[in-house]
């Protein structure tokens, strides 16, 4: 299948993660051409040395903190000044916070996960919108997470961002949807990542071993695994294409099955 994302110019934040860096290759196969960011310039110059080097034709790096909002625009500014157009825009940048049960809760730990997680989205989508508007086309597709629809023990913070990104996602598609746009998330369980391994540390410390602790969180899944970062980037380029532009304000679940019931 075609999924006609030749040439068209994608912007994805974190892309320097384990998620990340799967969307990058991932798109880059489709002969899409790339703005890329991460905290770090050291990070991107390693991703791009992973691609090949492509050239600045086909991938831009550029380093962005997404939880200040100037810095998001400037990139959004700089990937249309550089390429021409934006068509699509991947806030895929997240971090998971600490683990504490609601009696424990801190401002400092939820103002930190909402600052990456849900403001970080805001401002990638608030500025690369107008641009897909210009052009009556594009598309939004969020990271979001099995959390945008249930609760977690000590993951409150995290889940409550997720939960928000999907009502962005859903605000922004009543939005846009009528003017050629279509924004929606993939909504993944567990994905075998670092920073799934961050989880599992943060839920049980010492008292399981890794594999125990991944068979706590995979044996709900009826495949009794995780999901792979390949699985989640191919769910990415389809909610870009336009073969998706039917589907609006939605989240994709990757979760083994564990939500059929």
């Amino acid at each position: 299948m075609d999924l006609k994302l030749k040439n068209k110019v994608v912007l994805i934040t974190g892309a320097t993660g384990g998620i990340g860096q799967a969307v990058t290759k991932a798109f880059l196969e489709e002969g899409s051409k790339l703005a890329i960011t991460s905290t770090k310039q050291e990070k991107l110059d390693q991703l791009l040395a992973d691609l090949g080097n492509p050239g600045e034709d086909r991938v831009l790096g550029l380093v962005v903190d997404v939880t200040k909002e100037d810095e998001v625009k400037k990139a959004v500014e700089k990937t249309v000044e550089h390429f021409g157009s934006l068509y699509s825009v991947v806030p895929n940048a997240g971090y998971n916070g600490e683990y504490q049960e609601v009696v424990d809760a801190t401002a400092e730990n939820y103002k930190r996960v909402f600052d990456i997680n849900v403001f970080g989205v805001l401002y990638s989508i608030k500025y690369a919108l107008p641009h897909m508007i210009e052009k009556g086309a594009g598309s939004v597709v969020v990271l979001g997470s099995e959390g945008s629809y249930v609760g977690s023990p000590g993951m409150g913070a995290y889940v409550a961002s997720k939960h928000a990104v999907a009502a962005i996602v859903k605000t922004a598609a009543t939005e846009v949807g009528g003017k050629g746009i279509h924004c929606n998330f993939v909504a993944p369980s567990a994905v075998d990542t670092d920073m799934m391994r961050r989880i599992e540390k943060n839920t049980f410390g010492d008292t399981k071993t890794p594999e125990e602790a991944e068979r706590f969180f995979a044996d709900a899944s009826y495949d009794k695994r995780y999901a792979k970062v390949e699985e989640v980037a191919a769910c990415c380029l389809y909610l870009a294409s336009e073969v998706s532009s039917h589907i609006m304000g939605w989240g994709i679940r990757l979760d083994g099955g564990k939500h059929i019931l």
